[in-house]
C-alpha cells in the first residue's frame, strides 16, 4: 500500500484567487497535500471533502448556527449539504456561497455582520501528479468577529489537514488494485 504524504501548512499558491487578500487579512491559513490521483474538479474535491466532515464537527456547526441566530446572524446550515450537479457564482453549496468557479479552483465564502470568510480549493496537476490546496482568508472582523475567531482559529488549523489527509487516503483506497482480483 502506498504511503501518503501528510497535509502541510503552506503559503497560499501565487495563482490562487485568494492570494491578493492574504496581506491584509485578519486570518489566513493554507494547507496542501499530494493526492494519489486527481479528482474530476475542484468542485468535486469540495463535495468529497464535505462528505468526510465528522459528525462531531457538524454538531459544532449546529451549535454555532443556534448561537448566531440568537445574535441575529445567519444560520449557515450543514457543511455536508452540497447537492449535486454544476454550480454557478451565487449558488449556495453546503455552508458557503460560490464566489468563483473554474475546473481547478472553487472559491466559496460567506459574509455576515461580524466578518467575511473566503475559502479556495485549488487543484494543481503536474506530470500525472495532483496537489490540493485549501486556503482560507478572514477579513473585516468586528469585535464579535474577533471573538468568534478565538475557537475557530485552532479548530480550523486542525480540521483542514485532517480532512485533506482523510481525503487522500480515501482516493488511494478507491483507486488501489483490488486484492480479490489476484489469484
Amino acid at each position: 500500500m502506498t504511503r501518503l504524504s501528510r497535509a502541510r501548512t503552506c503559503a497560499v499558491p501565487a495563482d490562487s484567487a485568494l492570494r491578493p487578500a492574504v496581506g491584509g487579512a485578519y486570518f489566513a491559513h493554507c494547507a496542501g497535500i499530494a493526492l494519489p490521483c486527481a479528482p474530476a474538479s475542484a468542485l468535486q474535491a469540495y463535495r468529497d471533502l464535505a462528505a468526510l466532515v465528522p459528525g462531531w464537527f457538524e454538531g459544532l456547526m449546529g451549535m454555532r448556527n443556534r448561537a448566531m441566530r440568537m445574535l441575529g446572524m445567519k444560520d449557515l446550515g450543514r457543511i455536508g449539504a452540497t447537492g449535486a450537479g454544476d454550480v454557478c457564482v451565487g449558488d449556495k453549496i453546503g455552508i458557503f456561497t460560490v464566489f468563483g468557479h473554474t475546473p481547478d479552483e472553487i472559491v466559496l465564502g460567506d459574509e455576515d455582520r461580524h466578518l467575511r470568510v473566503t475559502l479556495s480549493l485549488q487543484l494543481k496537476r503536474e506530470d500525472g501528479a495532483a496537489r490540493l490546496y485549501c486556503a482560507t482568508v478572514v477579513e473585516r472582523p468586528n469585535r464579535l468577529g474577533r471573538f468568534y475567531m478565538l475557537p475557530v482559529n485552532p479548530i480550523h488549523r486542525l480540521i483542514v489537514p485532517y480532512l485533506l489527509e482523510h481525503y487522500a487516503r480515501r482516493l488511494r483506497d478507491e483507486h488501489a488494485p483490488s486484492t480479490k482480483d489476484t489469484p
